[in-house]
């Protein structure tokens, strides 16, 4: 995660103890519902809204990933308890594709089985599912790198250069300098490995750019799924 991105969860998150974690325990008893409810308050809300949907909640679009839906009974039917906690704890370090935070380094195991307990109360019955299985959508990050490239983009990108590439994203309006609409017939083919990767991990561009610099680490080997996608953007304009 980046840190302008990380900064954001951390300014709206309350942070608690972390611990090594273990297999879940099976009681959903009231009190542990009730103690789920309360840290879902805390933590989840931001992104998945009070009834778990992701509706007008005021971080669901942070990431330029859709938050997912919580209360799809369809969809988290498919997940066991292990599934869930492990996806809180971990977040993307482990499922990339979800592209949210993990918090093992905030919550320990007991209160994250407290929440997939309360989460377990919010699924109601939408019907048959209406999109990919939790399986699908992680053979699909693996196998097509247009996939990977468009969560890459959206997580890393999409805030300050628009989902279509457009320079019009969220952060844009408060940009000092706008951003340059890469998706752009005239710009995406022009994009090269080597022209991407040594402007975004320059630190000397401060006085042209108020772009965010990347480390190698975190943006290399994303960069050739990114760039593969964002050739795709001229098609949407």
């Amino acid at each position: 995660m980046n840190k302008h991105f990380k900064a954001a969860f951390t300014a709206i998150c309350l942070l608690v103890s972390s611990t090594v974690y273990a297999q879940p325990t099976k009681s959903d008893s009231p009190m542990l519902v009730e103690a789920g409810k309360r840290l879902f308050n805390s933590f989840c809300i931001y992104c998945h809204g009070f009834d778990g949907s992701g509706t007008d909640a005021p971080a669901a679009d942070l990431s330029g990933v859709p938050t997912g839906d919580l209360s799809n009974k369809a969809y988290m039917s498919l997940l066991s308890d292990e599934e869930i906690i492990s996806r809180v704890a971990y977040g993307e370090e482990r499922f990339p594709y979800l592209q949210m935070p993990g918090w093992r380094s905030n919550l320990d195991n007991n209160k994250i089985t407290a929440i997939v307990a309360y989460v377990r109360t919010l699924a109601v019955d939408k019907g048959p599912l209406n999109g990919p299985t939790p399986a699908e959508r992680l053979q699909r990050f693996k196998s097509d790198p247009l996939e990977r490239g468009r969560i890459y983009f959206l997580r890393y990108c999409s805030g300050c250069h628009g989902k279509r590439g457009d320079g019009k994203g969220w952060m844009a309006a408060k940009a000092l300098n706008k951003p340059t609409p890469i998706g752009s017939p005239k710009i995406a083919p022009t994009l090269t490995y080597d022209s991407v990767k040594a402007y975004v991990t320059n630190i000397d561009r401060w006085d042209k750019s108020y772009m965010p610099v990347f480390s190698e680490e975190e943006i290399i080997g994303k960069l050739p799924d990114i760039i593969a996608y964002i050739k795709t953007l001229p098609e949407q304009y």
